[in-house]
């Protein structure tokens, strides 16, 4: 487990706490924000977690 600070992108519904989920790792650049922005964790990153 790899936790992080929390991210998201604006274009998903979900934000990440994990560098390991594939997911969050292929947001780009210009979409990444900090932060969970008030949506659920990614269910990918509870898994990993």
């Amino acid at each position: 487990m790899t936790k992080v600070a929390a991210f998201h992108s604006i274009k998903q519904n979900v934000y990440h706490d994990n560098n390991k989920c594939t997911e969050g790792n292929n947001i780009e650049k210009e979409n990444l924000r900090q932060g969970t922005g008030g949506k659920a964790k990614c269910s990918h990153c509870i898994r990993l977690n």
